[in-house]
């Protein structure tokens, strides 16, 4: 009979195989993502009258034979991810793990980058818009991502009249603003929300 400490083992070695194999039965993703301009969201939004969820995230990335996989806290919510493809549609490997596996885990793997930001989740129009407001030494820095049902729906999408103006670019499929390149570098090199923000200026 296994103890504690090796049932929480095979646990562990059970959320890599997902987490690197893509276990789990995958979700069709089709997504558009938007730069914005660094304002205060949740300002914003209450100055409009826009109705909001509020969630903390923080998201580990974790490298392993050439495959990065994430790990993630939303509120009091745990999870692992694993992305494939890029553009427009991806696809998504997810799964809820225990708070026991995902602080083992940080404590025996050293994250190739991370992340934390607040995501405010509000209904605009049809669409469930989700802009993320990061934090720490990308501060300012906020991205606007917006699902669809199908591609159709995707490519017939116009923003929100109240939020088109301060947009500055439709970034989808530009490996540059992928939350892991975003995590790594950030980690890595310690890029910020201003040398995100000036790389622009300096193409323009």
């Amino acid at each position: 009979m296994m103890n504690t400490e090796e049932i929480l083992e095979k646990k562990i070695k059970q959320t890599f195989q997902l987490l690197f194999k893509g276990g789990s039965m995958p979700n069709i993703e089709i997504e558009k993502k938007f730069l914005m301009q660094p304002i205060k969201v949740e300002c914003f939004l209450k100055i409009n009258s826009i109705e909001y969820e509020v969630l903390d995230i923080e998201q580990f990335y974790i490298e392993r034979d050439g495959k990065i996989g994430r790990i993630k806290k939303i509120n009091d919510k745990y999870l692992l991810t694993l992305k494939k493809g890029d553009g427009l549609v991806r696809e998504e490997h997810e799964s809820e793990i225990e708070q026991s596996v995902f602080k083992n885990i940080l404590s025996k793997e050293r994250p190739a980058g991370t992340l934390k930001k607040i995501r405010y989740r509000a209904k605009v129009d049809k669409y469930e818009y989700e802009i993320d407001e990061y934090k720490e030494n990308l501060n300012g820095l906020v991205i606007l991502e917006v699902e669809f049902e199908t591609e159709e729906d995707a490519h017939d999408f116009k923003l929100n009249a109240l939020i088109k103006p301060f947009v500055i670019k439709d970034v989808t499929g530009d490996a540059k603003f992928l939350n892991e390149t975003i995590a790594i570098k950030s980690l890595k090199s310690m890029l910020t929300c201003e040398d995100i923000y000036n790389n622009l200026k300096n193409k323009t």
